[in-house]
């Protein structure tokens, strides 16, 4: 199931910024930090692939993997980088040795800074029973008051697997499970529940929004927003079969805007850009090809251009940002020179206006969510590939774009 949900990205909460389109440079891609793995000690974690920026400066994230210098396992880790690139980490997911669980889940895939300063993130999978399908988790910046503030399970009606959550505007979080809510008939989303759109309070009240039916409204939520106008926005991977864009307000109103069509999903969420659409990726699961899409909050749908990129279900493309530069940035796990992966820019009409490649010594594989601070440095993961400080092998990256303008 972990490798299953490995695509379903963490969503963008909308970050405008201002279009200026001159670069002060040409971008540039490379390396800031290898995550070190051995057979026996894994310290920062393996497999980084979630990051935000927080209010403090400094940028949090998870690595999906860990153990101790013992070879005791670890779930999963929760860090803090400097925008320099240094690495502490805050909180490493226990394993119980008698059980062989992960109480407190494992595989963290997603995290999202409150209103009210503490960090919250999603472990997509593990908790204290053999049934239990990931939690939901707060932790202060510096590393204390790990809190478990919701367990999911194999069939439960809140969901489970969850596989994002964002910081509202409105001082709520918000977020999907790829799994649980609704249990239509056997065989439906993988007889696991299709999905739900979820709320919790930074008082760790929790609330489903909205649970899909798998049929009609389609399944598998990867990702939500809050928009300018206060309602939630998303799209579906449907099981692969037919993905969707869909809307739910604050109070739980569902309304699907626009179907994508039989074989064609959407492999990660949508972002909002300046201009108040909301910008996408779909994919045909029969063709080598991503199209990009823009669509109103009002469901008024169009492609606006087809990218040759070969995708597989565990490694797809990231959420477009719309940076500095005015342009849209993403990842794309594979693809560009060497088939290891590229970071792109996308004008608004979609043409291609920069394709950096990867080349496994500076990674490999970049999966997680794209983020720009203010001087103007993208930030991004890879799930493999790097090198360590010591010139070993890395188990996946911290990467950055410089070159773009200050925001």
């Amino acid at each position: 199931m972990q490798r299953a949900l490995k695509f379903l990205l963490v969503a963008p909460l909308f970050g405008l910024t201002t279009a200026a389109h001159v670069h002060a440079q040409t971008p540039t891609l490379q390396e800031l930090f290898g995550f070190n793995c051995t057979s026996t000690s894994c310290p920062d974690g393996k497999e980084p692939d979630a990051l935000i920026l927080a209010s403090d400066g400094n940028l949090y994230g998870a690595a999906e993997y860990s153990n101790t210098a013992t070879g005791v396992a670890g779930g999963g880790t929760i860090f803090k980088m400097t925008p320099a690139g240094q690495i502490t980490v805050l909180y490493t997911f226990p394993e119980n040795q008698s059980t062989g669980l992960f109480p407190n889940g494992y595989s963290p895939v997603a995290i999202a800074e409150g209103s009210d300063g503490m960090l919250y993130g999603a472990a997509s999978v593990g908790g204290s029973t053999s049934a239990s399908a990931g939690t939901l988790w707060r932790i202060s910046k510096g590393g204390t008051g790990f809190q478990v503030l919701v367990r999911y399970c194999t069939s439960c009606s809140t969901g489970g697997f969850p596989d994002s959550i964002v910081a509202g505007s409105d001082g709520n979080l918000y977020g999907t499970t790829g799994y649980g809510g609704k249990y239509p008939s056997s065989g439906i989303c993988e007889s696991l529940g299709c999905g739900v759109v979820f709320k919790l309070t930074t008082s760790g009240a929790y609330t489903v929004l909205h649970a899909f039916n798998g049929t009609s409204e389609t399944s598998e939520p990867v990702g939500v927003i809050q928009a300018t106008d206060g309602n939630l926005y998303g799209s579906t991977a449907g099981n692969l079969s037919e993905g969707s864009v869909f809307k739910v307000t604050p109070s739980g109103q569902f309304s699907t805007l626009h179907l994508f069509g039989s074989g064609t999903y959407a492999p990660a969420g949508i972002t909002q850009a300046s201009n108040g659409l909301l910008y996408g990726f779909s994919h045909v699961v029969s063709a080598p090809t991503i199209e990009f899409f823009n669509i109103t909050t009002g469901g008024s749908f169009q492609n606006l251009a087809q990218i040759t990129q070969p995708l597989f279900k565990q490694f797809g493309v990231a959420p477009v940002i719309q940076a500095s530069d005015g342009n849209f940035w993403t990842a794309t796990a594979e693809g560009g020179t060497g088939n290891w992966g590229r970071v792109l820019a996308l004008s608004s009409s979609g043409t291609i206006v920069q394709s950096l490649s990867f080349n496994s010594a500076n990674g490999s594989f970049p999966t997680g969510q794209l983020v720009q601070i203010p001087n103007g440095t993208i930030y991004g993961t890879t799930v493999k590939g790097g090198k360590t400080s010591s010139g070993t092998a890395a188990s996946g990256v911290i990467y950055t774009v410089t070159g773009l303008p200050a925001r």
